[in-house]
């Protein structure tokens, strides 16, 4: 059974599916993306290690001290993990080794980890995106012949229950999931580069799909998140010739609304999309590997553009989560370094932190 609850921030969770840049001739990005949220009074990241391993950083807001912890050894790892925070828990999802799907949690203030099994052997090709939900867990991945699979358990449990939400030649991204209140909502890359949503009610396992964009019109892993208004879902996905496009809707409705956020020639990898308490949040790699930030207010269609970083910057996806008092972003930068940005609501200033030094992440 799932249970409703509103999601205000989603992990942007996202992914390394690489648009497909037309000649752009900018360097490939990082075979891994990391993931962040907000846990408490502080900020949590999980990143693939160069070991196949899985790693974990936190630090406590006002503080540029990080604390890395190693959630599993090596070989254990092969995608880029999500991560999100589950009341007193932080909880990580990842591709497992031969094509599992593994699940993580932490108590708060603690560095035990638990793993735990959600699919077996040859059931995952893509990085997860997981999210809560009630008193529950959401997971969503690739499964085999490019199908789509959703996967839920009760806190306090290890039964894990899964969902086909698309079959056979139906998924051509990771997914990206985020619950609004009155179930789960998912977003990816279908066939022929169209954009696909897919949404239930909690307590059934009937999936409704839609098409939020046609054909020839996305060109990277969608990332999904409930407005913070509580009326709908916010989608974001790379758009031809590298734009940045965004797409929303009201709950209860299947008529998409699309945007334009960046034009031609400013967008190279995958975005990440997150909530604040005003409206929707974006971040993607730019022209010359920059790192890019895009805000708007809710119910205005009116986009601001900041650089968060310069050239030669960042080399993945970055991530985004709203933070008490702005928002937060991750991303892979020189040397497989891993960097950290935060800036306060209603400043364009962006600081920056290393949270690991070179040659730290995949």
């Amino acid at each position: 059974m799932r249970h409703k609850r509103t999601i205000k921030w989603t992990l942007g969770t996202l992914f390394t599916s690489v648009l497909l840049a037309i000649g752009a001739g900018v360097p490939a990005l990082a075979t891994t993306t990391p993931s962040i949220s907000t846990a408490g009074n502080g900020v949590v990241i999980a990143t693939e290690g160069t070991a196949q391993n899985l790693k974990f950083y936190w630090a406590t807001n006002g503080t540029a001290t990080w604390h890395p912890e190693t959630i599993a050894i090596k070989n254990t790892t092969y995608s880029s993990p999500s991560i999100t925070h589950d009341g007193n828990s932080v909880i990580i999802a990842a591709e497992g080794p031969n094509h599992s799907l593994k699940f993580y949690w932490a108590i708060n203030g603690t560095s035990t980890w638990h793993a735990e099994t959600v699919a077996g052997k040859n059931t995952t090709y893509s990085p997860p995106s997981i999210v809560t939900n009630g008193n529950g867990v959401n997971i969503v991945a690739m499964g085999p012949n490019n199908s789509l699979k959703f996967y839920w358990a009760i806190n306090g449990t290890s039964t894990w229950h899964a969902e086909t939400v698309a079959g056979k030649n139906t998924t051509y991204s990771a997914p990206s999931i985020d619950a609004n209140g009155t179930g789960p909502i998912i977003a990816a890359r279908g066939a022929g580069n169209r954009l696909k949503f897919y949404w239930a009610i909690n307590g059934t396992s009937t999936w409704h799909a839609e098409t939020v964009a046609g054909q020839n019109t996305t060109y990277s892993g969608p990332s999904i998140a409930a407005n913070s208004a509580g009326n709908g879902p916010n989608i974001v996905a790379a758009g031809p010739h590298n734009t940045l496009k965004f797409y929303w809707a009201i709950n209860g409705t299947s008529t998409w609304h699309a945007e334009t956020v960046a034009g031609k020639n400013t967008t190279y990898s995958g975005p990440s999309i997150a909530e604040n308490s005003t409206g929707p949040i974006i971040a993607a790699r730019g022209a010359g590997n920059r790192l890019k930030f895009y805000w708007a207010i809710n119910g205005t269609s009116t986009w601001h553009a900041e650089t968060v970083a310069g050239q030669n910057t960042t080399y993945s996806v970055p991530t985004i989560a709203a933070n008490i008092d702005g928002p937060v972003i991750a991303a892979v930068g020189p040397r497989s370094s891993l960097k950290f940005y935060w800036a306060i609501n209603g400043t364009s200033t962006w600081h920056a932190e290393t949270v690991a030094a070179a040659h730290s992440v995949a």
